[in-house]
């Protein structure tokens, strides 16, 4: 029975896991799904900013949401409390404060702290108590009219912006998970890279579809150079297609054909090349219709070779359900595969098809090559593409 490594709290583990030692930069994605990008050189950026003012108020932290949130309505209230003090001073509400017999504009409104009361209980409607506007000073319903307009659409914008900001569906983002690592082993008669996403809840999404970017340097033919040139990785979920009927999680696999930008990269390129596999999830929440997007990222150094994922599903008849164990569910098996790219391990199938010799070697059928891989495949649980290379492998074991 293969062994199960846990990549969760397991490190250096076999010949793949040993050799992660690669200093790599930090990712453009981080795992959580967050841009690892500064940009620079932006000339009027508070401009731009200012002037798609609702998308940056929803961008904004939530310490400075909040801030704007106390701040709209302490401006508010001060800006009218203002009014009414002085409203109250030049009418001589003030001075004759203690005048029986005179009607002022707001009724006991001796200081600013009365009329700071009175701003905060006209906005907010709460009801007037001991302080109250009299009707014969015509100054006053203007004001007061003024307030309670201008206070339901403060109260309306900043708590909309509150609530809109607390239902974006990219939260919905943080109940799908994606493995640790990804993987590369034989399946089908394919190097295959890969991955598995899940969905923790119980209502999911709908029309979901995933879909890679594998991100590396690239020289054209005239010699220009791309240090971040973008290659598209199509993934498959089983015989879906790209498209994921994600009740329970699922392992998607990316066949690195002819047509893969993955095709003539061999075990070393993977631990010496400084490249990134940024992964996207797409689709409709349920229960609201919107679209979410889940990001994720995996390095050259997260790619494991050799090795699949353990199985995580399994019947249980006490309870006559399927139980999915997300305990492993970053767990991975060592699985015999080529130690080699996909396009020599192409070429190498079609030289045995056709009988034709190897370089330097007698010829071997298909069939021998076969048995010499699993006569190791307890010992080396990862085979090279050619006869002589297995052969050198086995001495080493031997040794």
């Amino acid at each position: 029975m293969d062994d199960v490594i846990d990549t969760n709290t397991t490190e250096g583990h076999g010949t793949e896991l040993s050799n992660r030692r690669v200093n790599n930069r930090r990712t453009l994605i981080r795992k959580e799904g967050q841009s690892n990008l500064i940009f620079k050189g932006i000339k009027q950026k508070r401009v731009r900013y200012l002037k798609d003012i609702y998308i940056t108020l929803l961008d904004i932290k939530w310490r400075w949401a909040f801030l704007i949130l106390f701040s709209g309505f302490l401006g508010s209230y001060f800006f009218f409390s203002v009014i009414y003090y002085l409203m109250s001073y030049i009418h001589g509400d003030i001075a004759n404060a203690d005048d029986p017999n005179y009607t002022p504009c707001i009724v006991n409104l001796k200081s600013y702290l009365d009329a700071l009361l009175f701003s905060i209980e006209t906005q907010s409607t709460l009801g007037y108590g001991t302080i109250y506007p009299h009707a014969e000073c015509s100054g006053t319903v203007p004001v007061v009219f003024l307030q309670i307009t201008l206070g339901f659409l403060i109260e309306t914008m900043l708590l909309g912006f509150v609530f809109v900001k607390v239902a974006r569906p990219k939260h919905r983002r943080h109940t799908l998970i994606f493995s640790q690592h990804a993987c590369i082993c034989k399946e089908d008669n394919y190097l295959t890279l890969q991955i598995r996403v899940g969905d923790i809840r119980n209502t999911h999404l709908i029309d979901t579809h995933l879909y890679g970017v594998l991100v590396k340097r690239h020289v054209s033919e005239e010699k220009y150079v791309y240090p971040l040139f973008q290659h598209e990785i199509e993934f498959e979920a089983h015989g879906m297609g790209d498209r994921l009927f994600l009740i329970w999680p699922m392992v998607l696999r990316h066949k690195i054909t002819s047509e893969s930008p993955l095709y003539t990269l061999t075990p070393n390129d993977y631990q010496e090349d400084n490249f990134q596999l940024l992964i996207l999830l797409e689709g409709t929440i349920e229960s609201t219709g919107e679209m979410v997007q889940a990001r994720t990222s995996f390095t050259n150094s997260e790619i494991l070779w050799g090795h699949r994922f353990a199985p995580i599903e399994e019947y249980d008849d006490k309870n006559d359900k399927w139980c999915i164990d997300f305990i492993k569910f970053n767990d991975v098996i060592p699985s015999t595969t080529p130690r080699c790219s996909a396009k020599n391990m192409n070429e190498q199938k079609s030289r045995t098809d056709a009988g034709e010799p190897e370089d330097g070697s007698p010829s071997t059928s298909g069939t021998d090559v076969d048995n010499i891989s699993d006569s190791m495949s307890e010992a080396v649980p990862i085979f090279f593409c050619t006869k002589s290379a297995v052969e050198e492998e086995e001495k080493k074991v031997l040794l």
